[in-house]
C-alpha cells in the first residue's frame, strides 16, 4: 500500500473511531441523566432529611430491592456522565478550552469516584441496617443508632458530591464550552451556572447538615441534567456530520 493510501485509511479509521465515541458520548449524556433523574426521584433527599427511624422505615417498607436500585441508578448515572464528558473533551481541542476541559475531566473522575462510594455505602449499609431494624423487634434502637452513623458519613460523602461532581467540573467545562467557539456560548455558561450553584451548595455541607434552600440545590442539580441531555445532542450530531 502506497504511503498516501496508508494515511488516508489511517484517517478514516481516526474518524470512525472518533464518530463512534462522540455517538457513545451523546447517549451516555442522556441515559446518564434519565438514571439521574429516576434515582434522584427515587431517593428522595432521605438521608439528608430524616432522622434514622424514619430512615430504615422507609427503606424497609419499600422492600429489599428499592433502595439498592436506587443507588445503583446514581452510581450508573455518574458513570455514563464521565463517559459523556469525556467524549465531550475530543471536540474542545483549541487553547484554553483544551487545557480547562482535561483538568475538568480529571475532576469528573474524582467526583464520580466518590459518587460510586457513597452510592455503594448507602445501598449495602443502609439497606441492611434497614432490613435488621425491621425483624429486630425490642433491638429497633441500637439499628437506629448504627443507621445515624451510616447517614452522619454520608453527610460528608455527598456533600463531597456535589462539591467535586457537580461543581468543580461543569464550572471548567462551561468555561471550556464557552470558550471553544464549537458550541453557543449560552451553553458554556449554563453549565457554568449550574455547577457554581452547585459548588456553593456544596461546601456549606462540610460544616453543617444544609446551610442553603434543598429546593436551591436541587434546581442546580435539574440545569446540570438539563445541560448534559443538551450536550449530548450536541454530541451526537456532531458524529453524524462527520
Amino acid at each position: 500500500m502506497k504511503a498516501p493510501e496508508a494515511e488516508l485509511v489511517a484517517l478514516a479509521e481516526a474518524g470512525r473511531r472518533r464518530e463512534s465515541l462522540l455517538r457513545m458520548g451523546g447517549a451516555a449524556a442522556i441515559v446518564g441523566s434519565i438514571l439521574y433523574v429516576a434515582a434522584g426521584a427515587a431517593f428522595g433527599n432521605l438521608t439528608h432529611s430524616s432522622n434514622p427511624e424514619t430512615v430504615l422505615r422507609v427503606i424497609a417498607s419499600r422492600g429489599h430491592t428499592f433502595w439498592p436500585l436506587a443507588q445503583v441508578g446514581f452510581a450508573f448515572g455518574a458513570l455514563l456522565w464521565v463517559i459523556a464528558l469525556t467524549a465531550l473533551t475530543r471536540t474542545l481541542t483549541d487553547g484554553a478550552s483544551w487545557a480547562l476541559s482535561r483538568v475538568a475531566v480529571s475532576a469528573a473522575f474524582l467526583g464520580a469516584t466518590i459518587h460510586i462510594l457513597d452510592s455503594s455505602i448507602s445501598a449495602y449499609a443502609l439497606g441492611t441496617i434497614a432490613r435488621d431494624w425491621n425483624v429486630s423487634g425490642a433491638d429497633m434502637v441500637r439499628y437506629e443508632a448504627f443507621g445515624e452513623v451510616v447517614q452522619r458519613i454520608l453527610g460528608g460523602t455527598w456533600a463531597a458530591v456535589v462539591t467535586f461532581f457537580h461543581g468543580v467540573p461543569f464550572i471548567l467545562f462551561g468555561l471550556a464550552v464557552a470558550l471553544s467557539g464549537r458550541y453557543p456560548k449560552w451553553l458554556g455558561w449554563v453549565g457554568l451556572i449550574g455547577g457554581a450553584g452547585s459548588l456553593l451548595c456544596g461546601i456549606p455541607m462540610f460544616f453543617a447538615k444544609y446551610l442553603v434552600s434543598l429546593d436551591f440545590y436541587r434546581s442546580f442539580a435539574a440545569l446540570l441534567c438539563l445541560w448534559m441531555i443538551i450536550i449530548g445532542v450536541h454530541l451526537w450530531s456532531r458524529a453524524e456530520e462527520l
